[in-house]
C-alpha cells in the first residue's frame, strides 16, 4: 500500500462533457438527457464495474460505459459523436469546454466533492512528511490559492499551460515525479512534449522549500501504478 501526500484543497466535482454539434448528442441539455447514452471515462486503477458504478450514481442508468486510455481520446470520441458525453473533475470538463464551443458541460444531480493527491511509495515516509510540511506552508501562506487561481480559475481559454524551466538546487537530491497529461490544467503535457501546469507549478514551490527537485516524467495513466512499484521513478 502506498502512502498518500495531500496536495490541494481545491474542491473537485465530477462533471461531464457533451457534444452539442450535428450529432445525437445535440439533445443532451442536462443529466436526465443521459439516460440510455454511452458514457466514456478514463480506464485507470478502478475495475470495470467500479468505474460503470461511480458514473451510474452520478447520472442514473446509463446504455453503455466506453473506457479510454487518454482524456484527449474522450474528447475526440464526443467530438466525433462515438460517445455522448465522458465524467472527469470540474477543472478538466471546463478546461476543454472554454476551447471548444461544440462541447457543453452537464452538472451531475449528485454532487460529492474531492481532492487530488500524490502518491508515494510506502517506505517513503521521511518524503511524504516534508511534502505534508510544505503543502501546509503553502496553504498558510496562500501560495496554493494564487497558484490555483494563475492555473486553474483564471487561466486564459487562449492560453495553454507552458512548460518553465526550474531553477536547480545545486546539491539538493532529485525526486522524478510522473505526469500523465490527463487532467489539464491540473496535470498537463505541454506541444514540446515536457509536463506543465498546475502540478508542476506547486510542486516547483515545495522543492524550493524542502530543498528537492524535482524532474518531471512523462507516463501514461495506466503505466503509474507498476512504475512506482518498481521504482521506475
Amino acid at each position: 500500500m502506498k502512502s498518500k501526500s495531500r496536495f490541494f484543497h481545491v474542491a473537485l466535482t465530477m462533471l461531464l462533457l457533451a457534444g452539442c454539434g450535428e450529432t445525437p448528442t445535440k439533445k443532451i441539455n442536462d443529466i436526465s438527457d443521459l439516460k440510455d447514452k454511452t458514457i466514456g471515462m478514463l480506464a485507470q486503477t478502478m475495475d470495470v464495474k467500479g468505474i460503470e458504478q461511480l458514473i451510474t450514481f452520478y447520472t442514473g442508468p446509463v446504455k453503455e460505459v466506453v473506457l479510454f486510455n487518454r482524456t484527449s481520446d474522450e474528447v475526440a470520441a464526443v467530438m466525433n459523436g462515438k460517445i455522448d458525453a465522458f465524467m472527469a473533475n470540474d477543472a478538466t470538463v471546463n478546461y476543454y469546454a472554454k476551447r471548444n464551443p461544440e462541447l457543453k458541460v452537464i452538472i451531475p444531480g449528485k454532487k460529492v466533492e474531492g481532492i487530488v493527491f500524490m502518491r508515494v511509495r510506502s517506505e517513503d515516509l521521511e518524503l511524504k512528511a516534508e511534502l505534508d510540511s510544505a503543502i501546509t506552508i503553502l496553504r498558510e501562506n496562500g501560495m496554493l490559492k494564487s497558484l490555483e487561481e494563475e492555473w486553474v480559475t483564471n487561466l486564459p481559454a487562449s492560453n495553454e499551460p507552458v512548460h518553465a524551466e526550474i531553477p536547480k538546487i545545486e546539491g539538493a537530491k532529485t525526486i522524478y515525479v510522473g505526469v500523465t497529461g490527463d487532467f489539464p490544467p491540473l496535470d498537463y503535457i505541454a506541444s514540446d512534449g515536457r509536463p506543465a501546469g498546475y502540478n508542476v507549478a506547486t510542486l516547483t514551490e515545495i522543492g524550493k522549500i524542502v530543498k528537492i527537485n524535482f524532474e518531471f516524467v512523462p507516463i501514461e495513466s495506466l503505466a503509474r501504478g507498476n512504475a512506482l512499484k518498481f521504482e521506475d521513478f
